[in-house]
């Protein structure tokens, strides 16, 4: 199963404020925001994850060579610093969730890569397209683990939690608030007993992916190539390239959260749209809402909200899921699948393959949004959903199967810049 590996991590002088250095992950930073972290600090972490492009750039001077010159140089000048000894990290994030204060915490390691049919390492999603092009180039110029993949595993008993909260009864090694507020610290463990014991508990776990599918895949193709490269098609020899950084979090925490990504509509014809209040209605209770309360009353009624020329309502199936969805339990209740397949697919239309050319379906976190487009007129109706369960996350992976894409958004997101992981 996990095979799990110390490493000598890559931080930032002491002496520099990490709030001037740190950023959000490259897939959550607008084009606003890139030009604000730019400006920030010289040593920003956007300039290695998202650099600037140029319109002079060609193959031999663009954002990826100069990510390895920002990196070379830091390295050089001490603006970072490797660690001494081979280290796992403890890493907590602090939050603010309806006026509660919620933590989180995980454990930042070097995990072994391994192909999704070996069963270790499972991915939790289907996604929209190949891992994106920009992480290629840039693992091949850096040769770095620059950002953490975020995985989960089950610890229900709390083994490794009652090590993460000793150790975070000293003084973190990094202390860092980012742009929604979120605390973020970091302590670094190098005694060779707590290490023995992170490996030794989860060398027969299996992790799943709960944020960072492309890294992922983008570091697993770049160990292939390594592999071949060296001779080697097992991955025995002990290669860096052969493991990822991956920050792993216990399923079993209270505070871990994940928000629902909300669907809307378009490119639907009348006739079909005029049917489905009556088609509906033989699967599903179909109760009025409205649009100042309805994500109240989803979650009060366990349902799925839906808001269409002006009229919010909820829609809960009749009767269990076990009888109209296949796959396991985990997967059955999921009110994603219960959308996507009784609603989006049966109903409307929309198979798998309308899904991927995104015709008729935009994503989007905010359920305010979501209605705005469909009052502006701009599309025609929109799907709302509850939190998800992060145990179902870890047991609907464990059972060979995937969400939906866009199923999931963690939250709060992991901090790019705490930590980085050379490959050579």
């Amino acid at each position: 199963m996990a095979e799990i590996r110390p490493f000598k991590g890559i931080r930032y002088n002491k002496n520099i404020e990490l709030d001037k250095v740190t950023s959000p992950p490259y897939d959550v930073i607008s084009p606003e925001e890139k030009e604000r972290f730019l400006q920030l600090h010289p040593n920003n972490f956007v300039r290695l994850i998202l650099g600037e492009e140029l319109d002079s750039d060609n193959d031999e001077n663009n954002r990826f060579t100069r990510a390895k010159a920002y990196l070379d140089e830091w390295l050089a000048g001490g603006v970072l610093v490797e660690d001494a000894e081979p280290s796992i990290y403890v890493y907590n994030q602090q939050f603010d969730q309806n006026g509660k204060t919620c933590t989180v915490n995980g454990l930042t390691v070097a995990v072994k890569l391994h192909d999704y049919s070996d069963k270790v390492i499972l991915p939790h999603e289907n996604t929209l397209a190949k891992p994106k092009s920009h992480l290629i180039p840039l693992i091949h110029e850096t040769k770095a683990n620059l950002d953490s993949v975020y995985g989960l595993y089950a610890d229900e008993q709390g083994v490794l939690d009652a090590l993460i909260e000793r150790v975070m009864q000293k003084e973190p090694d990094a202390d860092v608030c980012d742009r929604d507020g979120v605390r973020h610290q970091l302590w670094v463990v190098s005694n060779p007993a707590d290490v023995c014991t992170v490996i030794e508990f989860l060398k027969d776990k299996q992790i799943a992916i709960a944020d960072g599918h492309h890294r992922y895949e983008t570091a697993l193709a770049y160990s292939q190539e390594v592999m071949a490269k060296a001779g080697c098609s097992c991955g025995c020899c002990g290669s860096p390239s052969s493991f990822a950084m991956m920050t792993i979090a216990n399923v079993f925490q209270k505070d871990m959260t994940i928000y629902p990504t909300h669907r809307v509509l378009d490119n639907l014809s009348d006739e079909l749209l005029a049917e489905l209040d009556n088609r509906l209605s033989d699967l599903f209770e179909v109760q009025d809402s409205s649009k100042a309360t309805i994500m109240e009353d989803m979650k009060h009624r366990g349902a799925i909200g839906m808001y269409r020329a002006g009229k919010a309502r909820t829609i809960r199936l009749k009767r269990d899921p076990g009888s109209l969805l296949e796959g396991s339990k985990a997967s059955r209740n999921l009110e994603l699948n219960v959308l996507h397949k009784l609603v989006l697919e049966r109903l409307l239309g929309i198979d798998k393959d309308k899904l991927r050319d995104q015709s008729h379906i935009i994503y989007t976190r905010d359920a305010s949004e979501a209605i705005s487009l469909v009052d502006s007129g701009r599309k025609q109706m929109a799907f709302l959903l509850n939190n998800i369960d992060v145990k179902a996350v870890l047991d609907i992976a464990a059972a060979g199967e995937k969400m939906p894409q866009k199923a999931t958004y963690f939250y709060p997101k992991l901090l790019s810049g705490l930590v980085l992981r050379k490959l050579d």
